[in-house]
């Protein structure tokens, strides 16, 4: 699945905050509930959202803005990366042809185009009214040139030919580029009419990791957790003895973050295991884990795994996206609301917030804030590293508890 565009989402009436996220079209499910979760709306607030950069299609940046649906968005961006070269080059010829209008184009417009590449005829060897004058008549489509010599034929006007074709099928040339090998593009057929047949509403994955399974026979999605006989149909169905001669690649997972993860994984039964154990973690649960998978820059399935054992070690603060709002909640806590109003513009909020997280070893996610509940350090790079070993001792460490930072905690 190729990248279309680049997101940026934040609160509408925080688009500069520091709870933000970025996100890739076309997007996953978990991947984009990952970014709300990012985000902390709470009931009532607007999202705020920007298309800012085009890995492919940049003249969409011309119709695009932010008044279509986020969902909307996402499915263009799904059906574009799952277009060829051809049906690339049918996509910016139709686009080409809607904009000759110089109306405004809906996203649900945009759809129905990326559905209707088979509608077109496309000669990616012309890309001018003379090389497609001259196609069309060694094809023998333009009549009375067809028993012409060869030193009569090379006398045609090939251009004058191309352009009246051209005009005729109210066709367009598409420049070559990255995207796609351009060429003339004419429609032979009407527009499908997909969009209004589409079910965008968001859905819980009925899975909890979503894999591709692969071999030269082909591929199979298969979602987990599994039982051990779906498990065990997989390589009959690729015609393999067993799951040591299959790869696979994760196309979604609960924890977005593991992906790499989940892919690079040799054992099958272990990555289900993990796909089981993620299917009984709560919402809040989840969000709690992925601060503590990014705090200690968990890049493993094993280390993921005891992490998961020791959540009940960790305090977590979503509320906190930033050390100025770390700093806020404390003052907030301490003192009466009256006395926190006239002490904070004398104070540095973000030199006090990232002493106060560093005076109790948390760690600043893009989740929200996390410490340990023993004091000791969350781990990361600088801590120890996260091999499994280093991970499972310091998660099985107790201490007694010191005070922790105010504000409410999950």
């Amino acid at each position: 699945m190729g990248k279309i565009l680049e997101i940026y989402l934040a609160k509408k009436d925080q688009p500069e905050s520091s709870a933000y996220a970025a996100l890739s079209f076309p997007a996953a499910a978990y991947q984009i509930q990952d970014a709300f979760d990012k985000l902390r709306l709470t009931e009532g607030e607007a999202l705020y959202w920007e298309i800012t950069e085009y890995y492919q299609f940049e003249e969409l940046s011309a119709v695009l803005n932010d008044t279509c649906g986020l969902y909307d968005l996402n499915a263009l961006a799904q059906k574009l990366s799952e277009l060829d070269e051809t049906q690339r080059a049918a996509f910016s010829g139709l686009l080409a042809m809607e904009q000759k209008t110089k109306r405004p184009l809906p996203i649900t417009r945009l759809i129905d185009l990326a559905y209707s590449t088979e509608c077109c005829h496309v000669a990616c060897d012309a890309l001018n009214d003379s090389q497609l004058g001259r196609i069309r008549a060694e094809s023998g489509r333009v009549p009375g040139v067809d028993n012409l010599p060869k030193d009569v034929f090379e006398m045609l006007d090939f251009e004058r030919i191309g352009r009246n074709i051209r005009i005729s099928e109210n066709g367009v040339f598409v420049e070559r580029s990255m995207d796609h090998p351009g060429g003339y593009v004419a429609r032979h057929a009407p527009l499908l009419e997909v969009y209004k047949t589409l079910d965008l509403t968001p859905k819980a994955p009925d899975y909890t990791i979503l894999l591709e399974v692969f071999h030269d026979s082909g591929a199979v999605q298969l979602k987990l957790p599994a039982s051990s006989q779906d498990l065990d149909g997989i390589p009959q169905t690729l015609d393999e003895p067993d799951w040591l001669d299959l790869s696979w690649r994760c196309l979604d997972c609960k924890v977005p973050g593991l992906m790499d993860a989940v892919s690079e994984a040799r054992d099958i039964h272990a990555v289900n295991d993990f796909a089981g154990m993620l299917a009984q973690m709560n919402s809040k649960t989840l969000v709690l884990y992925k601060a503590l998978l990014e705090a200690a820059n968990c890049r493993d399935l094993l280390s993921a795994s005891l992490l998961a054992d020791s959540l009940d070690k960790y305090i977590f603060s979503p509320q906190y996206s930033s050390p100025v709002e770390v700093a806020k909640g404390e003052l907030s806590t301490i003192l009466c609301d009256q006395e926190a109003e006239i002490i904070m513009p004398h104070v540095n909020l973000r030199q006090y917030g990232q002493a106060l997280i560093r005076n109790y070893n948390g760690v600043l996610t893009a989740y929200g804030l996390i410490e340990r509940t023993d004091g000791r350090p969350v781990l990361s790079p600088r801590q120890g590293g996260t091999t499994p070993a280093a991970i499972s001792k310091l998660c099985q460490q107790d201490t007694p508890q010191p005070p922790q930072m105010g504000g409410p905690s999950m």
